[in-house]
């Protein structure tokens, strides 16, 4: 069977009648053709929006180069096309990465960002990508990574979305399709309308709560900002300085981050003395 007939089948599926969130498919085989491994390590190609202007995908070469040497929550993320106010009070759709931070350490472009939901975010989608990141640290290989996200028809808010991932150094792969889904939530994917909840999203409204506490009793005496690192000298540089140290540097060693001079100089990394002047 081919891809479109394989999304095809999973997209008319009933919604209400999925019993499993995350379906393996074609054998863990992915469908890359020639093309798709022109793409450069560090350098993802993000897709552009449809013809009824929604995101549609993005695709990477991702290796232990591209994983990013620091982790925090202080990046901004762009509203994902078709995102509304109605969307985001409902605090049941969140703006989710296409290619994740954790795998490719760029800086969030619009065009990487989709509509999806809270469990699909936070509890399929982390598990695939912790997955694939343990996997190339562990053997120190380079993976082909794309996700592409599906619609049915012109509806609002994506059925689900397609993973793929061939290793170029083994025999790893993997072709899983995840549905976009929020448990005990039923809501029409046409235009994000909440239809039916158990409780669901007073529990999330509480955890959302919870962490903006949290951020509140953080040390918020320096201003976070962008950054490039240079992950062959383990230098950082600010974002927009064009800094001269940086030509002539592979893409592939070059991550972005959005955070704090003092937790970049913490994991262990220096700052440029041509464009970071105390």
């Amino acid at each position: 069977m081919k891809n479109k007939d394989i999304i095809k089948e999973l997209l008319n599926v009933n919604i209400e009648n999925i019993k499993e969130e995350t379906i393996i498919i074609n054998n863990n085989k992915p469908f890359f053709v020639k093309e798709d491994y022109d793409i450069k390590e560090g350098e993802p190609k993000y897709f552009e929006p449809d013809e009824y202007e929604r995101s549609t995908g993005a695709i990477a070469l991702i290796s232990k180069n591209t994983i990013p040497l620091i982790i925090n929550k202080k990046l901004k993320y762009p509203s994902p096309y078709g995102w509304s106010k109605e969307l985001e009070n409902k605090d049941v759709f969140e703006r989710c990465h296409i290619i994740a931070y954790s795998l490719s350490a760029k800086l969030a472009d619009k065009r990487n960002i989709f509509i999806g939901t809270e469990h699909l975010n936070s509890s399929v989608m982390i598990k695939i990508e912790n997955k694939i990141k343990n996997y190339i640290q562990k053997n120190n290989i380079r993976m082909l990574y794309r996700v592409t996200v599906k619609y049915k028809g012109t509806n609002r808010i994506p059925t689900g979305i397609l993973i793929e991932a061939k290793s170029l150094d083994d025999d790893f792969s993997l072709c899983q399709f995840c549905y976009n889904i929020q448990k005990d939530v039923k809501f029409r994917y046409s235009d994000g309308i909440i239809i039916k909840d158990k409780g669901i999203i007073n529990n999330i409204k509480k955890i959302i709560i919870k962490n903006k506490v949290k951020d509140k009793t953080k040390d918020k005496s320096e201003k976070n900002l962008n950054y490039i690192i240079n992950r062959k000298t383990n230098e950082f540089h600010l974002y927009d300085s064009n800094c001269s140290k940086l030509n002539n540097i592979d893409i592939k060693y070059i991550q972005e981050t959005t955070t704090t001079k003092k937790d970049l100089i913490n994991a262990n990394l220096k700052p440029c003395n041509k464009c970071i002047i105390d």
